[in-house]
């Protein structure tokens, strides 16, 4: 039992390797747009570990389940946003994906984990304006016709 502890120990540790060296030569690429192209599946969902471990604290197994479970899910996203699908029909799917990567997610992580990551999650959907608003919705600016309260 134990050397096949060892084993799984030592290709993890070498699986983590491999993937930090492609995390250092993407460093500096950050949230850029490259000459006016989207990041790739692969940039996405390294960006998308890399906060992830940070942000919920997460172990080097837990790390490399989600690099996989990001990599497929920003893979799949493409493939919808790319397909002939209606809209509607498209966020159908990609609601059906997140709601199956959310499930997932819960198998990893630890309950206090899962329990920030859901709120994460939800911090995310608020600074982005949620569903159907763009620009922020109700923010301090005022109406068409209305003046700001200046006292």
């Amino acid at each position: 039992m134990k050397k096949g502890m060892m084993k799984s120990v030592l290709a993890t540790l070498i699986l983590a390797i491999v993937c930090t060296t492609g995390i250092f030569a993407q460093k500096g690429q950050g949230k850029q747009v490259r000459n006016g192209e989207k990041p790739t599946p692969e940039e996405r969902a390294t960006r998308m570990t890399e906060k992830m471990t940070k942000k919920l604290e997460l172990n080097d197994y837990q790390s490399d389940q989600m690099a996989s479970l990001n990599l497929n899910l920003a893979q799949n996203v493409l493939e919808i946003k790319n397909s002939d699908l209606e809209r509607e029909e498209k966020r159908e799917s990609i609601k059906s994906l997140r709601d199956n990567y959310n499930s997932k997610v819960a198998g990893i992580l630890s309950p206090e984990q899962n329990t920030k990551f859901l709120q994460w999650q939800e911090n995310r959907k608020g600074k982005r304006g949620g569903k159907g608003q763009r620009g922020g919705g109700k923010g301090n600016c005022p109406s068409k016709g209305e003046r700001p309260n200046r006292n």
